[in-house]
């Protein structure tokens, strides 16, 4: 394998691996934005959250965003404060 493959091939996980986060990051600023109105803005929220976990203990922090996302999504706004205020407590 040369060393162009292997640099391209890293660039593709790392970028995948990113994307999963911010979309995960997106979908619960989305909701947020939609069940308070007045809340952050789609971009900043998703940059704080985005910024707490790469902050520390990233393997965790990440893993609560996407417990959270998958907790609400297709959730109205009622059902996420009744079924995943778990999940989503601790996500900024």
């Amino acid at each position: 394998m040369s060393i162009r493959t292997l640099a391209v091939t890293s660039l593709l996980v790392l970028g995948a691996v990113l994307t999963g986060c911010s979309s995960n990051a997106d979908t619960i600023c989305d909701l947020r934005k939609e069940c308070f109105p007045g809340s952050d803005d789609t971009g900043k929220c998703a940059d704080r959250i985005n910024d707490w976990v790469d902050d520390r203990d990233s393997d965790e922090r990440r893993k609560r965003v996407a417990e959270c996302a998958d907790c609400i999504s297709d959730r109205s706004c009622s059902e996420y404060l009744e079924h995943c205020i778990d999940e989503c407590f601790v996500v900024p």
